[in-house]
This record gives C-alpha cells, structure tokens and sequence, in this order.
C-alpha cells in the first residue's frame, strides 16, 4: 500500500514545549521583557502574558475546574483571550475556542457538545453582547471581563498547577461550516504547539518581526499561524479585534509592523481605503509578489521572502505540507509543497479505498502528530480508517518529488461530460484577474452533460467586464472544459457569506444562481 511520508520528526530542529503551558514558560523565559500582543488597548510583554494566565489558570482551578474539563473562550483578539486560552491549559483543561460570530442557538449547541463546565468571556465584541449571551446560557457559570465576576475569577487562584502531558487533550476547534451544524475537533497539546514552532520556521519570523492580523482566535489561522508561530519566534502580534481598515492602517503605521497576515478581502479593503497611498508602510518587509502590499508606494519588500503557500484543515490543526517563505513563487504556484515532518498521507480511490501511487488522482487521507483525537460526539472508529488515516473529503494528488497537488473537495468537484472539473483550480486562476473582486464557481445540473460549470463573479470597482471578458481570461489558463459555461455577475455584497464573511454560502448561492440561470435561458 503505498503511503508518502513526510521527513522523521527527529529532524526538525527548533521545536521547543509541546504543551501549551510549557510553550508559553519557554518564551516568556526567552523573550520576557519584549512586546508581545498589541492591541489599540493594551501593551503586554512576554512576562505579562506569562503572569496573567496563570492567574487565569490558579483562578479556575479555584473555581472547581478540573483536568480534563471543557472551558469555553468567546472573545475578540485581546491579551486576555490569549491569556485565557494557555491559562485554561495550564489548569489542565480544555480550552473551547468559541466563535464570536454565533448566534445564540449555535452557542448553546457548542457548549453543550464540548461540556463546558466555566465559560471566560468579554462584554460586548462589536455589535455583539457575548457576555449577555453565555450568562443566559450558563447563569453562575460565566467570568466576564471588565466585570466583578472576572476580578472574583483572579482573586480566588492559589496553589500549585498540575502536570500537564504533550498527549493530554487541550483545545476543542469548532469548524465553521456553512450548511450544518459545526463539528467540533478535539486536539491534544501536540498539535497547536508543535505547529506554533513548526510555522514560525515555515514563515520565517523571528524577535523582531511584528505581524499584524485580525484574523480570529477560534480558527486555526488565527490561533497558529498568527499568534502561536508569532510568540515562538519571539514577535510580537499587532492585534485588532474587529477588522476595519482604516483604524489597520493606522496601526501598521504606528506599530511599525513587518508583515501583514490578511485574507484577501481585507487586503482588497485596505487597498480601496482613501487611507492607503499616503500611509507611511515602510516598515513591511514580509510582502509578497504582485500582492497590494507589495505595490504600495512606501514598501520595499524582503525578494527573498514568499508567502508560505500549502495544505491543511482544522482536523490537522493547520498545516500538512507546505511550502517555506524561502520558496520562490514559480516553485510555490506549482504545488501545496512536500509534507511536514511526521506526517503521512495515501491517496485514495474515492470509490474502492485502494491506495493509489505517484500521480494518480483520488481523495486525500491523513495521518500526523498535529491530527486530531476525533470529532466530540463520535468515537475514533468513526473518525479514522483501520490505518488511523483521516479521509478529508479533499481531492488530489503527489507528484514524482513528493510535493502535495490539491485539487478542491470531492463533494465540489464538478461532473461535466465524463471530466472532473476543479472549482478551487478556477478560482485560483480568476484571483490574478483584475476585473475580479470575488470568484465562486459551481456545479448546476444539465441533462446533457450531468453539470455544467458556472461562474459567479462579483466585479472590481469600475470594472464592466463581461461574460466573454472572463471566459477569454480562463482560456489561456485552463483547459477548455474547464472555462464555465455561464458566467453570472453579482453586485458587491449580493453572494450570500457566512456570519464571518470568509466563505461563501454555497446553499444560498446555488438557489440564486438557479433563478437567475431561469430567467436567462
């Protein structure tokens, strides 16, 4: 059965505590007095965050918290949520990482499914009242930051913490699916610690990189490859809790930071700021290719640095291959990079199970240090194969180098006239047009050919491009059964987004894109 492999785990230097306790212990001890975690509020050291989640961890052991036990975090990005999350590890539970973005209904089901016994949160989070909220869900059970019952939380801790094990469960992620309940991970220390290390190598950050980001705590993006590899490597994480991009910029400039973490739309955002030409950005370094920031008038970016480009999922606790940010773009826009180290995959054929060999496409399944213990609520034989693998549902392939090709989710990838067609591929192809501010390609049933694939494209500012337009971009970069059929344009807003404005809605899209495909043909 053939099974890729990524390098042994014996050979990756670097890699420190692999508990979320001994991490922080471990920077603090190297880092102390240097900035850590900035936000428009508050300054805090290395020795700070140190301090305050201990307090955090004494306080809810005094609480009646016990190893093992589930302690739900809702809050924006602030030192204390930081706090919080290594504090509550260091008590020996479990930290839940709650989204910001649920409603009420969705939260009762979260803390219900993760057994959460203490919740840690904050007031108000934009227009939201998370404290409200978890109160009347858990009454008696909720420390609400600015509140008395968060000073009661401080000044109740005393005596000593408990050891705490690399394989000893630490954190619950919840996914942020859009047409279902969300599934909850359950992963031990090993996996966010192992990829806080592992990612400030892969990012290449070391004590003066100042990143900044508003990407939440409560995914993987936000937790690891924002804070975590950030506070490993010794930087310092310019914080905001509710992106705006003209306050973004504002603090770029004035924290002097050195790279910009943000999702696409963001940068679009910070771009189309009246703010953006005359704020000073000089001191980015870690900017990339023909990205805004690299054509912003005031930045001289770092040639040799690359946006690390690779595969991973909230099951694998962030990355599974990847590709470094020494990586050259022509390198990096082949593959999503060999594997990390420790980490096996088999491709598989999505119908028999059989593993498949060098090129052969099928669904991808894993196994690794950083995967999962299991879904809550279902046991590990319900989660994983015989072989321990996960399969992820994503498809792809390897290449005769060991580097990784994803090719999109298998329930996505579109049937027309016997081909399998991509969305993902697509949709990568349409970021590098410029009449394009949002691609979303799907599937729609044809009694000819089983799907056909249609584009749906909300335009750049000023843009007039039409069907052909984009259809005639495509050309030159796919194969032609690949160029969508039909090519629907939307108005800036109009594609339906999940409460976080990351992904689109595929459910909604697919009913708006039935009717306008009805009213056309």
């Amino acid at each position: 059965m053939t099974t890729f492999e990524g390098p042994p785990l014996d050979r990756v230097e670097g890699v420190g505590a692999l508990t979320l306790g001994g991490f922080l212990a471990e920077v603090a001890g190297r880092f102390g007095p240097n900035e850590a975690l900035v936000s428009d509020e508050a300054r805090w050291t290395y020795a700070d965050l140190d301090r305050e989640a201990t307090r955090i961890a004494a306080g809810l052991m005094a609480a009646g918290v016990k190893p093992g036990e589930g302690v739900g975090i809702l809050m924006g990005n602030r030192p204390e949520a930081v706090a919080a999350i290594f504090g509550a590890a260091r008590a020996g539970a479990v930290a839940v990482l709650l989204s910001t973005f649920a409603p009420r209904p969705e939260l009762a089901y979260m803390l219900e499914r993760a057994e959460v016994t203490v919740a840690l949160t904050q007031a108000r989070v934009a227009s939201r009242r998370p404290g409200d909220d978890l109160t009347a869900l858990a009454p008696g059970r909720v420390a609400v930051l600015g509140k008395s019952s968060w000073d009661d939380l401080l000044a109740a801790g005393a005596g000593p913490l408990p050891e705490v094990d690399p394989e000893d469960d630490a954190l619950v992620i919840f996914s942020s699916g859009t047409t279902d309940r969300p599934k909850a991970m359950l992963h031990c220390h090993r996996a966010p610690t192992r990829q806080f290390w592992v990612q400030a190598q892969i990012f290449g950050r070391h004590p003066g990189t100042r990143m900044f980001s508003a990407l939440p705590l409560f995914w993987t993006a936000g937790l690891n490859t924002a804070m975590g590899s950030t506070l490993a490597a010794g930087g310092c994480w310019v914080m905001q809790e509710t992106f705006d991009p003209g306050t973004a910029l504002a603090m770029m400039a004035r924290e002097k930071v050195t790279e910009p973490y943000t999702l696409p739309h963001q940068t679009r955002a910070l771009a189309e700021h009246p703010d953006w030409d005359t704020t000073d950005l000089s001191s980015l370094r870690c900017v990339y290719g023909k990205s805004a920031f690299a054509r912003h008038p005031s930045v001289t970016g770092d040639p040799a640095w690359f946006m690390p480009v690779g595969y991973g999922l909230s099951e694998t606790c962030a990355f599974f291959s990847s590709h470094p940010s020494t990586t050259t773009r022509e390198v990096a826009k082949e593959s999503m990079g060999p594997l990390l180290a420790g980490n096996e995959l088999r491709v598989v054929d999505p119908t028999t199970g059989a593993a498949l060999g060098v090129g052969e496409w099928g669904e991808l399944a894993v196994r690794g240090p950083t995967l999962m213990r299991r879904y809550l609520g279902r046991t590990p034989e319900e989660c994983f194969d015989a072989g321990g693998f996960f399969r992820t549902g994503d498809v792809g392939w390897v290449d005769a180098d060991g580097n990784l090709h994803y090719e999109g989710r298998r329930t996505e990838m579109i049937r027309t006239a016997g081909a399998n067609v991509s969305p993902a591929e697509i949709e990568v192809q349409l970021r590098a047009c410029p009449d394009v501010k949002l691609a979303r390609i799907v599937g729609v049933p044809d009694p000819r050919v089983d799907q056909i694939v249609v584009a749906c494209i909300v335009r750049t500012d000023g843009s007039d491009a039409g069907e052909a337009d984009i259809q005639a971009f495509l050309r030159e970069r796919v194969s032609s059964y690949k160029v969508p059929r039909h090519v629907l344009f939307f108005a800036d807003g109009e594609i339906p987004m999940t409460g976080s404005e990351a992904k689109v809605r595929d459910d909604g899209l697919l009913a708006l894109v039935a009717d306008r495909l009805n009213g056309e043909l």
